[in-house]
């Protein structure tokens, strides 16, 4: 594998020839120019990791080779490592160079050891400049998006706790409260109780996945099982608009080697959307099956109002919510980026099918070892 790309930009060719020799040699890519005009067209074509750029040049001399570099919009093209060679070896041209940005400066004639000594060190130390850069980029969108997150997540705790404040004042003002209107208050309490504790165990769980150092620990697992208790909990919340989850296993499942809790959430967050997005009186479908070289195949099947293309490219990612749903629904956009992160960690994959207008069909894959081949 190359080690990078090095573009020579000598207008003597045999010269030109000895340092792309060497170049190859070193294991890097060389790339040549001959005059300052192919020079400035070679390096926005094939951008390399580093120039070395002689000064006496036909057309376009090395000094306008480097300020077209360093002045270029392209950020990538802008911090080019550049070390000028010349046969000019006054101070003053020395200085001249590192003035218009030239990395370093070697004077004619030179070593071409001490050439490629000094670029294997300039690349080194660009390659370092560049890790430690994606670095600090990584953790400042990492911070904001820490920030976008504390921001929505106290906004949906004040929420609920306004909700729940209100409710519990109505029946601390008014013991004679009837007892239907007693009940609506209780229910509207502990729905909000239990979003809130959802979204704590989802904030949780999202903070262990980014960290990186959570594994899954491995367990017998029926999928079976867990559907049932999915379905079970979720339809109480779907016959409130008259929705019926209906389960449909193909065949038996065995049992499997996985993670439950995992499986529980990433199948859990499909089903509580397909209710959330379904119209009322409608069916949701669960499906799943087993196949021996994919593991379990679950699909989650509704006969909501669709999901547009623009929205299924982007459905999965952190806090996205489609268009369309934004303000008829409440979420924080977590879900389904919850299923997906844990379905990928479980080795698997997620995948979304709709139309238009109507009807979605979400499928995970989940590879899996049937738990008799544990010792």
């Amino acid at each position: 594998m190359s080690k990078g790309k090095i573009m020579v930009v000598e207008d003597d060719e045999d010269l030109a020839e000895i340092l792309t020799y060497n170049i190859t040699m070193r294991g890097y890519r060389s790339v040549k120019a001959f005059d300052g005009i192919d020079a400035c067209r070679a390096i926005e074509a094939e951008m390399p990791d580093l120039v070395l750029l002689d000064i006496m040049l036909p057309r376009l001399d090395g000094w306008q080779i480097c300020k077209f570099i360093r002045n270029h919009n392209e950020g990538i093209i802008a911090e080019t490592p550049i070390i000028m060679l010349t046969a000019l070896g006054s101070q003053e041209e020395k200085l001249k160079g590192i003035e218009m940005g030239a990395d370093d400066y070697i004077p004619k004639p030179f070593s071409v050891k001490e050439v490629m000594f000094k670029v294997d060190r300039l690349l080194g130390r660009e390659a370092k400049r560049k890790r430690l850069k994606a670095e600090i980029e990584r953790l400042e969108s990492r911070e904001a998006q820490r920030t976008d997150f504390q921001g929505m997540l106290f906004h949906e705790l004040k929420n609920q706790l306004t909700i729940i404040g209100g409710f519990s004042r109505v029946m601390v003002e008014n013991p004679s409260l009837a007892p239907e209107k007693y009940r609506h208050c209780a229910g509207v309490i502990n729905e909000c109780s239990s979003s809130l504790d959802a979204l704590t165990e989802e904030v949780l769980l999202l903070l262990r996945l980014e960290a990186g150092n959570w594994p899954l620990p491995l367990d017998k697992v029926s999928v079976e099982e867990i559907l049932h208790q999915l379905i079970g909990k979720l339809s109480k919340q779907a016959q409130k608009k008259g929705i019926t989850i209906q389960s449909d296993l193909m065949a038996e499942i065995p049992h499997i080697r996985q993670n439950a809790a995992a499986i529980k959430l990433a199948i859990g967050n499909l089903i509580e959307n397909a209710v959330k997005y379904s119209p009322d009186q409608s069916v949701i479908s669960v499906r799943a099956e087993f196949q021996n070289h994919k593991g379990v195949i679950i699909e989650v099947l509704d006969e909501g109002p669709g999901i547009s293309q623009l929205d299924r490219e982007r459905v999965f990612e952190r806090f996205y919510r489609g268009q369309s749903t934004r303000k008829e629904t409440k979420g924080m956009g977590l879900g389904l980026y919850i299923s997906k992160t844990l379905t990928e960690r479980m080795g698997g994959s997620i995948d979304v099918k709709s139309g238009e207008t109507s009807g979605t069909c979400f499928t995970v894959t989940i590879p899996t070892i049937p738990a008799h081949s544990l010792h």
